[in-house]
């Protein structure tokens, strides 16, 4: 009976009408899809898309320039220089690609390639605003301070209000002309330029900038700290909470070997020190080696028990030792130090996702998203929580609400 009515529908002259040939959509229409896709956060509907189109289009090098860009948004440096490469064996041109490889490079820490295409590319287009600050950026990287500051000018030049320019050109300035710095600063209205103006009025240089470089590490600018740090440590050569930042900071800009020397002469010149001890300690901790990490990680809570933050770094220590019936303790211990800060229940929330303690990670998210209901990086957080637990209906509604409060999380 099946056999006869199929024979009937397609095997005959009883067919209803015939097939419907499939729509491809043009090659335009594939790369607006894929930049409306792009724009939402939906990068992997966004990456099929562009796909789609390099397959319609296999020579054009656009489709391969979008993924690039897609690419850069989404933390994925090496990719983006593959699509690069791609778009440029398909002709695309040194205007097209010298500002995004920049980007791409700096992406990845290579400052120095960085700079050469930016150089290039700003010769090739001046009043790329976007290049010209991520060329100044570079030059702070380096450590070129004077020509960081003449890049920051000249886009001042051509908009005084700009904000971020502001703040970057001041905090350059305060290092070593604080008088000069105050304006930029105060025109900034950053959170960084505010606790850089707090600290312009100290009368000690070493100890202002130490502290101009504490602020810079606090706000994810450690090329900053190193240029603050590195003065500071030149001034006064004993200075071990100095040198602690400054291995910290070049830790940051990825230059270990150097970064170990300072945080070990901290620990050298001041034995008492809980901020040199935990941050060598966690120099080691971070690269797996719990054995090195364990004494300074101890000598620093004897020192200073009342830091939430080596309460932390305990926690992670002795689950790295497998010494898991301890963990908690540390944890309520972080949390019962500073009950109010979201930046440790934050910790606490990645730390038990990362150990697989998902129900004490639902429960920490939660009241991560009780104290910023507006953060998105919250309630994504609270999303892999419960996805982990196995709550993939309640995870999908908090993903959604942090892509609301966030489109490009």
């Amino acid at each position: 009976m099946i056999f006869t009515v199929v024979s009937l529908l397609f095997g005959g002259c009883a067919a209803p009408s015939a097939p419907v040939e499939p729509t491809v959509d043009s090659f335009p229409t594939l790369l607006m899809k894929g930049d409306t896709l792009a724009a939402s956060g939906r990068r992997t509907a966004a990456e099929e898309i562009y796909r789609e189109a390099a397959a319609v289009r296999p020579t054009d090098p656009l489709p391969h320039l979008r993924l690039a860009w897609l690419y850069l948004g989404w933390g994925r440096p090496e990719d983006g220089l593959d699509a690069v490469e791609a778009a440029e064996q398909r002709g695309a041109s040194p205007a097209q690609t010298e500002s995004l490889r920049m980007a791409l490079h700096a992406a990845l820490g290579d400052w120095e390639t960085a700079l050469a295409y930016g150089v290039s590319a700003l010769q090739r287009s001046p009043a790329d605003r976007e290049t010209r600050r991520l060329l100044a950026r570079a030059y702070v990287a380096l450590g070129s301070a004077e020509e960081a500051e003449w890049a920051y000018r000249t886009l001042l030049e051509g908009d005084p209000s700009d904000s971020m320019t502001n703040e970057q050109l001041g905090v350059l300035l305060a290092i070593h002309d604080p008088a000069a710095a105050r304006p930029y600063l105060q025109a900034a209205q950053t959170p960084l330029a505010q606790d850089v103006l707090d600290v312009l009025g100290e009368e000690k240089p070493a100890y202002r900038l130490a502290r101009i470089g504490q602020a810079c590490l606090t706000h994810a600018e450690p090329a900053l700290a190193v240029l603050a740090l590195r003065r500071a440590v030149m001034l006064r050569p004993v200075y071990a909470d100095a040198h602690a930042l400054l291995g910290q900071a070049l830790e940051a800009m990825g230059q270990d070997k150097e970064a170990l020397e300072h945080l070990k002469r901290a620990v050298d010149l001041a034995p008492r020190s809980p901020l040199a001890h935990s941050l060598l300690g966690f120099y080691y901790l971070e690269r797996g080696d719990s054995r090195s990490a364990r004494p300074y990680l101890e000598t620093a809570y004897d020192l200073d028990p009342g830091n939430p933050v080596v309460s932390l770094y305990m926690a992670w220590l002795y689950a790295d030792l497998g010494w898991y019936d301890v963990i908690g303790v540390w944890l309520d211990e972080a949390v019962r130090l500073s009950p109010d800060d979201p930046r440790i229940w934050e910790e606490v929330v990645r730390f038990c996702l990362e150990r697989g303690l998902t129900e004490r990670a639902v429960e920490a998210a939660q009241r991560l998203v009780e104290m910023g209901p507006g953060s998105a990086p919250a309630h994504d957080l609270l999303g892999w929580a419960l996805f982990l637990n196995g709550d993939v209906e309640q995870a999908e509604s908090c993903f959604r609400e942090a892509l609301q409060l966030d489109p490009d999380l």
